[in-house]
């Protein structure tokens, strides 16, 4: 009697699963953890080079004409984020590098900053021109007491991928960001923070 063709291939397939079952074949492969970045460490991507140099806590942040409302608090990371495409790209957020800094698990806080401005001129969504570092503050506005002087948090790092085509008004992008890396960094608690006109001359 002649077997079925198919027939055989479904037992092949089956005595297949059953010795890749017996030695381990069908687990899942362990997921290796993320980088963790030193602070001041930075990450490439496929897009930018970042890297998270501080983060602070501060009443309002008058450069950019930032007032959080009453019972709230800024909280400002700083990175240095370098564009390492071959065009400019803005830091407009869900479009832009706006959501590729995080905080993780911290009350109030979204997936998305309130603003990204240029610490030394307060100048808000900034366009990262190709191979040109700049400071970066991506600031979100939080419950006070949601942190603390000295807490240290957990700011990921996000990286997106390439994609072109579709709709005509989109052409190349990055998209589907995902955590890269991630960074723990001691938060400083500046109160009002010093302004330039501030600081104190040595005597």
């Amino acid at each position: 009697m002649k077997v079925p063709t198919r027939w055989l291939v479904a037992v092949l397939i089956a005595l297949f699963l059953v010795a890749s079952a017996a030695f381990g074949g069908l687990e899942d492969a362990d997921t290796p953890p993320l980088p963790q970045l030193d602070v001041g460490e930075s990450f490439t991507g496929a897009q930018l080079r970042i890297a998270v140099e501080d983060a602070v806590l501060i009443d309002a942040f008058p450069e950019a004409f930032i007032t959080p409302q009453p019972g709230n608090r800024l909280l400002v990371i700083r990175a240095t984020v370098e564009n390492v495409w071959d065009k400019p790209v803005t830091t407009i957020s869900r479009i832009g590098a706006a959501d590729n800094v995080r905080p993780r698990g911290i009350d109030g806080i979204e997936d998305e900053p309130l603003t990204v401005s240029v610490i030394s001129d307060g100048s808000a969504y900034p366009k990262l021109q190709p191979a040109v570092p700049i400071e970066l503050a991506f600031i979100w506005e939080v419950p006070d007491g949601a942190v603390s002087q000295s807490d240290v948090i957990t700011v990921d790092v996000l990286d997106k991928t390439y994609a072109a085509g579709g709709l005509v008004t989109y052409g190349e992008r990055f998209e589907n960001p995902f955590v890269a890396a991630y960074v723990e960094v001691p938060v400083t608690d500046v109160g009002a923070g010093v302004g330039v006109d501030q600081e104190s001359e040595t005597p």
